[in-house]
């Protein structure tokens, strides 16, 4: 660690100013190190975000500026701070982000993605192939002499990919680094994205392939054979396949309900009752919960959802005891020993529960949420072999 800067400029590009209330500014609000230029885009004046970023930039006073999406909330404004030393204080680093992608895809910079925890841990800057654009950081000196491109098939994608590249071109490193932060976006926008790809392999031809968070720009074997026609037909088998094993396995400690599912996309289609809360509970391993002090409360398609990250069993029951009847709790990153731990208590065994699984991960609706189940739970694919008999779906 290098210390922290004394301030940062926070630019953002805004087009729901409710969304930016509630999410960056509630995080940032009372703190002086802060220098916050939101950019007003309500009314499309910029065709690009390179546009209004830079836009921003050239109005920024502190020496890092952070560039950062709307949705975002950050747990900790010292953390980040501590973040933007490493582009200060040691001269190798080039650019900096909350998330990042390596050259053999791991992904490196830990936070909650809509109600799930990504990345592996990194304290100190991780070397990534590429950064994610919802929040990273550059020295201002650096942004103003060489602009995030404004091409307009960069328009809102892969933006600060292709910084990235040019910033390696000039020596310097690009780097994931923990941020603490929850990013709570409502869809996800690929439309355009193969065009930003494409855009990004044509500018730097001996920079491919690239990993990105959105796919390998320049392609690689697997993906490749994913768009063979016996793979593309029947790929999703095998991931059924491997995925019912697991709820086979998870169902012999907690024997209820499972379905194979993909939560991060299908969380809003939780039924969870006229003014009831969804109750978010993470399970960390404890590179996250410690910047999450206190219970974060947003708001997700009209409703109130609460969010808070556990490193331990006891941490995990007492959350989960703290879930008011009638309300629905959703609980992720669970491993077999958590279930066991589950299954053994008392006052949880008449509450409604559903076991899910997507990627590996296990996770677990209880409450009014786990009877009234979305329709998209009912198609073969999300059905495991030997997963228990589902309720009748919420929806048609």
């Amino acid at each position: 660690m290098v210390g922290k800067v004394q301030g940062v400029s926070v630019v953002s590009v805004v087009n729901n100013p409710d969304v930016r209330r509630e999410c960056l500014d509630s995080s940032i609000a009372g703190r002086e190190e802060i220098e916050f230029i939101p950019i007003d885009n309500t009314n499309g004046g910029f065709a690009t975000a390179g546009a209004a970023l830079n836009h921003g930039a050239r109005q920024a006073r502190h020496d890092v500026i952070v560039f950062v999406h709307q949705d975002v909330y950050l747990h900790s404004v010292d953390r980040l701070l501590e973040a933007a030393a490493f582009l200060t204080g040691d001269t190798r680093w080039g650019m900096l982000g909350a998330v990042g992608i390596t050259s053999d895809g791991k992904y490196f910079g830990r936070m909650r993605d809509r109600v799930e925890l990504l990345g592996q841990t990194a304290p100190d800057p991780v070397e990534v192939d590429s950064l994610d654009e919802v929040l990273f950081m550059l020295p201002r000196n650096l942004v103003l002499e060489c602009p995030i491109s404004e091409h307009p098939e960069l328009a809102w994608h892969a933006y600060a990919v292709e910084y990235g590249i040019r910033v390696r071109d000039r020596g310097l490193l690009v780097g994931a680094v923990d941020v603490a932060i929850t990013h709570n976006s409502m869809t996800t926008n690929l439309a355009q994205l193969d065009v930003a790809h494409r855009r990004v392999a044509s500018m730097h031809q001996e920079a491919i392939p690239l990993r990105t968070t959105c796919g390998t720009i320049g392609g690689e074997v697997k993906d490749r054979l994913r768009k063979l026609p016996l793979i593309g037909r029947h790929g999703w088998r095998f991931r059924w396949l491997r995925e019912s094993l697991l709820v086979a396995r998870a169902r012999q400690h907690l024997n209820i309900p499972g379905v194979i599912g993909d939560i991060r996309s299908d969380v809003d289609l939780l039924q969870v009752g006229e003014g009831r809360v969804l109750h978010v509970i993470n399970v960390d391993d404890g590179s996250f919960s410690p910047f999450q002090s206190e219970t974060l409360r947003l708001t997700r398609r009209g409703r109130e959802v609460r969010f808070e990250a556990v490193s331990s069993e006891q941490e995990l029951v007492a959350a989960l005891r703290r879930v008011p009847a009638g309300d629905s709790a959703l609980v992720t990153h669970l491993s077999l020993e958590h279930l066991r731990t589950l299954s053994a208590l008392p006052d949880q065994s008449g509450v409604p529960a559903l076991l899910g699984v997507h990627d590996g991960m296990l996770w677990l609706v209880t409450g009014p949420a786990a009877t009234r189940l979305p329709s998209v739970w009912q198609q073969p694919r999300a059905v495991p072999f030997g997963g228990g008999r589902v309720l009748m779906p919420a929806e048609a």
